[in-house]
C-alpha cells in the first residue's frame, strides 16, 4: 500500500480510537491513504500528547486499549487506509506511573530495569556514587523539609510525596525519621535549579521529567519494542514514524 496522503490524528483526552474510526469514512472520500497516529502507548494519565510513554508494553487504555486500537484498523483497512504509528523509543517518563522507573528508584542498581535507561551511579558533588539525582524541588531539601513540603505517603506502596509527585521508599526504609528515610533511598532529591550540576541520565532535550532510553542494548530494544514489531507483524500497523530519530 503506498502512501499518497496522510491525516495526522493527535489522540488524547479529547479524542480516543472509537472517536478516531468515527471520521475514518469521511477521511477516506478526501483520498485519505493513511491515518498517521500519534503515540498509541500507555501514557501519564491526563496527557494531551503520548510523548510521555510510562509502559512501552501496552496500548492506552485510556485511548481504547489494544481491542479499540484493533477496531480501527479493521475499520481503516476496510476504506483501503494504512496505519502509521508514531513511536518513541527514545525516552520514558520519568514518573511514579512508569512502573520500571518506579522500580529503579525503589531498588537501585538491583532493580531488573535499571539497564533500561541511560543512568550515571558515579555520582558527583552532590549525590553519592550509587545513587540518581532527581532535581524536582523548588528550593534546596533542608529548605523544603524545613517547611514541611515532603512527607511520608502510605495510601499505597509507601512513599515520599511532595506536592502531586510520590517517590518510593527502598524496602525497610519507611520507619523513623523522614530525613533519615531520605538518605536510605537510592536517589536524593535535589533543587530544579542546580540540575546541571548534579543530573545523573540522560534526557530529552531539557526536560527532566522524560528519562533516555538505551535503545543501542539489543536486551533493551527487543523489551522496548516488543509491542511495537508486533503490532507491525499482525499488520495492525503498516508503517512507523520513528520520533527524535537524532537522540538514539
Amino acid at each position: 500500500m503506498n502512501v499518497v496522503a496522510t491525516a495526522r490524528l493527535q489522540f488524547g483526552p479529547d479524542l480516543t480510537f472509537a472517536g478516531a474510526a468515527a471520521v475514518v469514512p469521511y477521511l477516506a472520500e478526501l483520498g485519505i491513504s493513511h491515518l498517521y497516529l500519534s503515540p498509541v502507548f500507555a501514557a501519564r494519565p491526563g496527557s494531551a500528547h503520548g510523548y510521555d510513554v510510562v509502559d512501552p508494553t501496552r496500548v492506552s487504555e485510556a485511548l481504547g486499549g489494544r481491542e479499540g486500537l484493533e477496531q480501527l484498523a479493521r475499520i481503516a483497512h476496510g476504506e483501503e487506509m494504512g496505519m502509521i504509528l508514531d513511536i518513541v523509543p527514545n525516552h520514558l517518563a520519568a514518573d511514579e506511573h512508569n512502573p520500571w522507573w518506579w522500580s529503579v528508584l525503589r531498588d537501585g542498581q538491583a532493580s531488573p530495569y535499571a539497564s533500561v535507561f541511560d543512568l550515571d551511579w558515579r555520582g558527583n558533588e552532590v549525590v553519592p556514587a550509587g545513587k540518581l539525582a532527581l532535581p524536582v524541588l523548588g528550593a534546596p531539601l533542608p529548605a523544603e523539609l524545613a517547611r514541611g513540603a515532603i512527607r511520608f505517603d502510605t495510601s499505597a506502596e509507601p512513599a515520599f510525596r511532595y506536592a502531586d509527585r510520590r517517590f518510593p521508599l527502598a524496602p525497610g526504609t519507611a520507619h523513623g525519621d523522614l530525613s533519615a528515610a531520605l538518605d536510605r533511598q537510592h536517589y536524593v532529591l535535589t533543587a530544579w535549579r542546580d540540575a546541571s550540576r548534579v543530573r545523573s541520565y540522560r534526557r530529552f532535550l531539557d526536560i527532566d521529567d522524560l528519562v533516555g532510553v538505551r535503545v543501542e542494548d539489543p536486551v533493551v530494544f527487543a523489551r522496548t519494542h516488543a509491542l511495537v514489531l508486533e503490532l507491525v507483524r499482525t499488520g495492525i500497523a503498516d508503517g512507523l514514524r520513528v520520533d527524535h530519530v537524532d537522540g538514539l
